[in-house]
C-alpha cells in the first residue's frame, strides 16, 4: 500500500519531508464541517452627553457580563458607518454625536444595510423631546427595536439595565401583556377636559402599551392619564365605561406610544380588569383554536400529494 513506505520512514527515525504538498481538502469535508459561527458586535458611539467615565464602565460591562461580544467604540458618525457590514447587534449612541440630524441619519444608514434582520439601536440623550421629534422624520420605521435612555435622571444601575435587556432582548415586565386592539378615549390631566382617542395595544392587570390617534402629540414622561375603558365590550351587565387612572413610564421612540402602569386601583376596579383580561386570553385562544381546527380539516381533505380530495 502507499501508505507503508511513511510508516517505514517514520520507523526508522528518518524525518518526513516537510515538503511533501498536502492533499485538497474535498468539498465533502467542506459541506460536512460546522459551520464557523460569526462574531457579533456591539457599537458604542459616545459624544458629549456621555462623559468618559460612564463610557468606561459601560466597555467593563461589557468584558465582565458579555466577553462573547465584541465591543467596538468609534468617535463620529464617519467612523460609525464604516462598520456597516460587521455582524452589528445593538448600537449604543449619544444623540449628540454629530449635529442630532446627521447622527440618526448614519445611524439609518447601518439600519438600510442590514439584511438579516433589524438593528436595535439605544439612544442615550439629555433631551428626549428633540430626539423623539427628529427620530419620528427618519427613523419612525424602526421604532419597535428602537429605545432611549434619559441619562440626566437615570439612575446609573438602571441604565445597566436597559443595556442588559438591550442585549439579551429580554421582557422585564412584572405581568404577562395580551395583544388587543381596544379602542378608547383618554385624557391627559395637565392638558384640561380634552379628550383624545386611541387604542390599548397590549394591557396587564399592572399597565397597558396605549396609542395616540391624535397627529403630532406625542405622550411625555409622567403624564398623568385617566383612561376611560369599554367595559360593556367585553362584560355584560356593567356600565359602558369604567375610569381607570394611569401614569406614563414609558415613552416609545416613536413619541405617540406609551408604557402606562395602572394606579389607584380599588378592588372592584382591578376584579373587573382581570375580567376583562381573562374574556381578551379567551377569545384569543377560541380563535387560535378555530384556526388549528379549520387547518386540520384542510389538510384531511388534501391527498398525499397536497391536492384536494376529489371524494
Amino acid at each position: 500500500m502507499s501508505s507503508e513506505p511513511n510508516k517505514q520512514s517514520s520507523m526508522s527515525g528518518e524525518p518526513e519531508s516537510s515538503d511533501k504538498p498536502k492533499p485538497a481538502p474535498l468539498m465533502s469535508d467542506f459541506l460536512q464541517a460546522p459551520k464557523k459561527k460569526r462574531r457579533s458586535f456591539v457599537v458604542l458611539a459616545p459624544g458629549p452627553n456621555l462623559d468618559v467615565e460612564l463610557a468606561s464602565s459601560i466597555k467593563k460591562f461589557f468584558e465582565s457580563q458579555h466577553p462573547d461580544v465584541n465591543l467596538i467604540i468609534v468617535e463620529s458618525t464617519d467612523e460609525l458607518v464604516k462598520f456597516a457590514s460587521k455582524n452589528i447587534v445593538l448600537i449604543l449612541i449619544d444623540d449628540e454625536l454629530a449635529e442630532r440630524s446627521k447622527t440618526l441619519a448614519s445611524v439609518r444608514f447601518m439600519k438600510e444595510q442590514k439584511t438579516d434582520g433589524p438593528l436595535p439601536s439605544l439612544f442615550f440623550t439629555k433631551n428626549p423631546a428633540a430626539l423623539i421629534a427628529e427620530y419620528q422624520s427618519q427613523l419612525n420605521l424602526w421604532h419597535e427595536v428602537d429605545d432611549y435612555l434619559s441619562i440626566s435622571d437615570m439612575p446609573r444601575h438602571a441604565l445597566f439595565a436597559r443595556i442588559k435587556s438591550g442585549v439579551e432582548n429580554r421582557n422585564q415586565r412584572r405581568a404577562r401583556r395580551f395583544k388587543t386592539n381596544i379602542p378608547i378615549m383618554f385624557q391627559i390631566l395637565e392638558s384640561g377636559e380634552h379628550k383624545f382617542s386611541g387604542e390599548i395595544i397590549d394591557f396587564s392587570l399592572h399597565g397597558a402599551l396605549i396609542s395616540c390617534d391624535a397627529a403630532g402629540r406625542r405622550f411625555t414622561l409622567k403624564d398623568q392619564l385617566v383612561v376611560h375603558f369599554p367595559v360593556s365590550q367585553f362584560l355584560k351587565g356593567h356600565t359602558d365605561i369604567m375610569r381607570v387612572s394611569g401614569r406614563v413610564r414609558r415613552v416609545l421612540i416613536s413619541g405617540n406610544k406609551a408604557g402606562v402602569s395602572w394606579e389607584h386601583l380599588s378592588d372592584i376596579k382591578a376584579a373587573i380588569l382581570t375580567q376583562i383580561l381573562t374574556s381578551v386570553v379567551n377569545v384569543s385562544l377560541a380563535r387560535a383554536a378555530a384556526s388549528a381546527k379549520q387547518r386540520f380539516h384542510k389538510f384531511l381533505s388534501q391527498d398525499d400529494d397536497g391536492n384536494p380530495n376529489s371524494k
